[in-house]
């Protein structure tokens, strides 16, 4: 992992760097300058992390989830 790199700790889905639920802020920065206008493709590879994180995250609800992996990519 490259130093500054905002990536999911597992289980708790929390920032590597910043220790807050993942994604953060500097993530969803970071993936939108990686996915730049392919906005599908990011909302895909978010949609997969939101499979994973639904297994780790029982707790959750799925407005919950979806507002935090999802909601987000849309431009």
């Amino acid at each position: 992992m490259a130093d500054g790199e905002h990536t999911p700790t597992r289980p708790s889905w929390t920032c590597s760097v910043c220790g807050v639920d993942w994604p953060c802020d500097k993530a969803r920065d970071q993936l939108c300058q990686v996915y730049g206008e392919q906005r599908v493709n990011l909302a895909v590879y978010m949609a997969t992390q939101l499979g994973h994180a639904a297994g780790e995250l029982s707790g959750a609800s799925t407005n919950d989830l979806y507002q935090r992996f999802i909601a987000w990519t849309r431009p």
